[in-house]
C-alpha cells in the first residue's frame, strides 16, 4: 500500500503550516521511500520538490486543483490513502487523512477575509466528519475539535511540530539585547500590544525589538498604529532567508509571542531551542506546551507585558529546557511515524471489512 501526499503546500510561502508539511514529508519519505508526493504546477520551493521527487499533475492550481484535479487523479489510480498536511483536503474523496492545525477560522472568522473564513467553515466541518483520521498539533486543538465538531477522540492523533532540519545543530553565538517576535502582521499575532508593552518598558532604550513578518501587510489591517513604529530601536523585517532567520534566533536574548490564539506556536519552540528566554501570552496551548519554560502574561495587559519583558531581560540566561529535551519531545520523525501508523491501521481495517 502506497501512501500519497498532497504537497500543495509547496506552492505557498512558508509559515508554520507549510513548515510542518515540509518536515513531516521529509520524514515520511525516509520511513516510506515509496510514498508519492503530488502537487500542482505552480511550485515555489523547487529544491524541496526535487528532494521529495514530487509529481506535478493536473492543469489547475490552488483550491480548484485540490478539489478537482487531485481526487480525479487518485480515483484513476486505485483510490489510495491520501495524507494532506496543510488544513484542507479534497472533499469528494473517500480515503482522506489530514492535519488540522487550529480552529482560528471557526472561533475568530474576523481575523481573515470573509471569503477565506466562509470557505473554511464550509469545507473543514465536512472533512472532519468524512475523513478516515485527523491529525493535529497539540492536545489543546484536539480538545477543541472534539468539543466543537463532536468527534470521537479515537479519530484524532496529536502530531507535534518540531525543530526544522535547517535549525538542527545551529551554533550559539553570544546573545545580544534583542527581543524577537516572528509572525505575520495580523490581529491574531497581537503586535500592537507588543509594541506598546515594549515602549512602556524600561528596555526601550537598551534593547532592540525585532519583528519579522509580512511588511507588505497594511499595518492598520493588523490593528497596528504606525506611530508606534517611530522608535529607532524597533525594526520590522519582511520574510527573511532561512539563514538570516536562524541568525536572528541565535542572537536574540528574548523570544516573545503574544498571540491571542495559536494551535502550536513554532517560534516559541525555536526560540527555546536557540537558548532564548521566552515570553508568551497566557493562552491554553502555550500553557500546555511551554509551562515551566516561559514567562506568561495577559496579552491584553500592557503593563503586564512590560513587566514580563523586563523579568525575562533580568533573568540570568540559563536554559530552561535543553536541546536534547526539546528534540525528544517535539520532533517530526515521531509525527511521521504516527501518521504512517494510523494510515496503515485504518487501511488494514478497511481491507478486512
Amino acid at each position: 500500500m502506497k501512501i500519497f501526499v498532497n504537497a500543495r503546500f509547496l506552492t505557498q510561502p512558508i509559515s508554520g503550516v507549510q513548515r510542518y508539511g515540509i518536515e513531516c514529508s521529509r520524514q515520511i519519505k525516509k520511513l516510506r521511500a515509496d510514498t508519492v508526493f503530488l502537487a500542482p504546477k505552480n511550485i515555489l520551493h523547487h529544491d524541496i520538490a526535487e528532494e521529495l521527487n514530487v509529481h506535478v499533475i493536473g492543469v489547475n492550481t490552488g483550491h480548484t486543483w485540490e478539489q478537482v484535479d487531485l481526487p480525479f487523479f487518485l480515483a484513476r489510480n486505485g483510490k489510495p490513502p491520501l495524507f494532506s498536511p496543510a488544513n484542507t483536503a479534497p472533499l469528494l474523496y473517500d480515503n482522506n487523512y489530514f492535519t488540522l492545525h487550529d480552529l482560528a477560522f471557526y472561533h475568530h472568522p474576523e481575523w481573515n477575509s470573509k471569503t477565506f473564513s466562509t470557505w473554511y467553515n464550509i469545507l473543514v466541518p465536512r472533512l472532519v466528519l468524512k475523513c478516515r483520521h485527523i491529525f493535529t498539533v497539540s492536545q489543546t486543538v484536539k480538545a477543541e475539535i472534539i468539543r466543537d465538531y463532536k468527534i470521537n477522540p479515537e479519530k484524532i492523533s496529536v502530531t507535534y511540530n518540531g525543530i526544522s532540519s535547517q535549525m538542527l545543530g545551529i551554533k550559539k553565538p553570544p546573545k545580544e539585547k534583542i527581543i524577537l517576535a516572528v509572525g505575520t502582521f495580523n490581529k491574531r499575532k497581537n503586535h500592537q500590544n507588543l509594541l506598546k508593552g515594549f515602549l512602556e518598558s524600561d528596555l526601550r532604550n537598551d534593547y532592540q525589538l525585532v519583528i519579522i513578518g509580512d511588511k507588505n501587510k497594511v499595518f492598520a489591517e493588523a490593528g497596528v498604529d504606525e506611530s508606534l513604529l517611530t522608535n529607532a530601536n524597533i525594526k520590522i523585517y519582511g520574510t527573511l532567508s532561512s539563514d538570516e532567520l536562524m541568525n536572528m534566533y541565535a542572537r536574540a536574548k528574548i523570544l516573545v509571542s503574544l498571540s491571542l490564539y495559536e494551535g502550536f506556536g513554532i517560534p516559541v519552540l525555536e526560540g527555546l531551542y536557540c537558548g532564548c528566554k521566552a515570553v508568551c501570552s497566557d493562552i491554553p496551548v502555550y500553557r500546555e506546551l511551554y509551562d515551566g519554560y516561559a514567562t506568561f502574561c495577559d496579552p491584553d495587559d500592557i503593563k503586564g507585558i512590560s513587566s514580563a519583558l523586563e523579568k525575562a531581560a533580568g533573568t540570568i540566561l540559563e536554559e530552561t529546557i535543553t536541546r536534547e529535551e526539546i528534540l525528544q519531545k517535539y520532533n517530526y520523525k515521531n509525527s511521521a511515524l504516527t501518521i504512517i501508523e494510523e494510515i496503515t491501521n485504518c487501511s488494514q481495517k478497511e481491507l478486512k471489512q
